[in-house]
């Protein structure tokens, strides 16, 4: 089995010029086949180039304060007391700020095997899948390549 044969296409995308707010909607308005958003998006220029992928870990740096500490007791500080400033940072901040530049990816007619051997030993969730040309095609996901290695074995 190949990649090409579990990879979701691409529906939408990220920009570098993006706002995080604008982002957060996009995400949130990409279903993947289980109906939940995605966690994560690869990041186009305009030629439709792959410069980058954001993932809800990424944003949630920009939303979690840095100078708190969540082991220890905060009891004088509450959500309401942040949410003006987080909320002016993902208006504000940019896409291409917190974006993963180095991004791996995959050909399309990669094995799946390698597909699994590359998620798991980069310990990432998601691959952006090219063809030869270098042009992203679509995006496997952890999950998927899970599920259909597990119905290989079971079936």
């Amino acid at each position: 089995m190949k990649v090409k044969d579990v990879m979701g296409p691409i529906k939408n995308w990220l920009t570098p010029e993006m706002t995080l707010r604008e982002a957060i909607q996009v995400m949130q308005s990409t279903k993947r086949m289980h109906g939940l958003p995605v966690n994560g998006m690869i990041v186009l220029d305009g030629a439709m180039n792959l410069v980058g992928i954001v993932s809800n870990m990424d944003i949630l740096g920009i939303i979690l304060p840095s100078h708190i500490y969540f082991d220890e007791r905060h009891s004088n500080i509450s959500w309401e007391s942040i949410r003006e400033e987080k909320t002016r940072a993902i208006r504000s901040i940019t896409v291409n700020k917190i974006m993963t530049e180095d991004v791996r990816v995959i050909s399309a007619n990669e094995t799946l095997l390698r597909c699994s051997d590359t998620l798991r030993t980069e310990r990432i969730r998601r691959l952006p899948v090219t063809r030869s040309d270098g042009k992203v095609v679509g995006v496997v996901y952890l999950r998927d390549v899970y599920n259909a290695l597990i119905a290989l074995l079971t079936n």
